[in-house]
């Protein structure tokens, strides 16, 4: 697995679709993920540091974590299938169980930037992937 960051936030030109665009500066690779306005609004927004009046999904899924000890581990883009990709988010649980719970990228990203947790992507899904080199 190799260790990535959110880079960017940008808007594919053809279909107006918001992409989140991971990469890693060191391995000079970038992998763009096509997501939904909502799910690329929240997390500029969360990049930005704005703080919003009511929490977003993504910041109550945060807490309510929290609020039963869990500790977000770490998010897997995991798979990469038909042009889709998917994620895993690895929670703690206060025992020390690690549960994988299988998300949407644009979710278990969201979410990893608001707890600080990093983020990775299979190698086999960047072999599989359209990658951007750096």
């Amino acid at each position: 697995m190799v260790e990535v960051s959110v880079i960017g936030i940008t808007q594919d030109r053809y279909s107006g679709l918001p992409i989140i665009i991971l990469g890693n500066e060191q391995e000079r690779f970038a992998i763009p993920i096509w997501v939904g306005h909502w799910e690329a609004e929240l997390l500029e927004t969360e990049l930005l540091g704005a703080v919003p009046p009511r929490p977003f999904p993504y910041d109550l899924l945060r807490e309510v974590i929290s609020a039963f000890g869990g500790e977000i581990e770490k998010v897997v883009i995991n798979d990469f299938d038909k042009g889709i990709y998917f994620a895993v988010i690895e929670v703690k649980r206060p025992d020390g169980e690690v549960l994988n719970i299988d998300s949407r990228p644009s979710d278990a990203i969201n979410l990893a930037v608001r707890v600080g947790a990093p983020i990775f992507v299979k190698k086999e899904v960047i072999e599989k992937a359209s990658v951007i080199p750096l």
